[in-house]
């Protein structure tokens, strides 16, 4: 396990890691991610997933016409929009962290999102992983099931700071 001050990036700069949804825990995580950068002089990696095994279809039954005859190309169709979207979302959140002079790229990945962090984090060589969390209340803190923050903080192979 590494720390975040070890650097395992090409360029021997530390890089956070950041899974972004768009939700308020996400911002909060980015923010923090931000601190970590100035203070580490570290680079930042925004991800987002879309989760393919959520598009139900009736979502991609409206995308089928007679030029698309499968559920396939209109299931891919849907990730394309959804891509787009996510892009556009986070595009001004990307312009405002350059702006303050941190190193920010924006990656895209389709898939299981905790499984998606984690293969990105070893990929990319990330040194830590920033990501929000809402906290489980009484009745269901103690189920199996778990979010995917705790499932990146079991499999991940850096450090994983979860924020509340």
């Amino acid at each position: 396990m590494s720390s975040p001050t070890t650097s395992h990036s090409s360029k021997g700069t530390s890089l956070i890691l950041v899974p972004h949804d768009g939700t308020e825990m996400s911002e909060k995580a980015l923010n923090k991610a931000v601190e970590f950068a100035q203070a580490l002089e570290a680079k930042i990696i925004l991800l987002h997933i879309v989760d393919d095994r959520i598009i139900p279809p009736s979502d991609t039954i409206g995308f089928v016409s007679d030029e698309q005859p499968s559920l396939e190309i209109a299931k891919t169709q849907l990730i394309r929009i959804l891509k787009q979207g996510a892009e556009l979302m986070l595009k001004d959140r990307i312009s405002k962290v350059k702006q303050i002079g941190i190193e920010i790229r924006f990656m895209m990945r389709v898939g299981s999102p905790a499984e998606e962090i984690v293969l990105t984090s070893k990929s990319e060589h990330v040194d830590l992983i920033i990501m929000g969390s809402r906290r489980l209340n009484e009745i269901f803190k103690n189920v199996a099931l778990g979010s995917v923050a705790r499932r990146v903080s079991e499999i991940a192979d850096c450090p994983v700071m979860i924020i509340h």
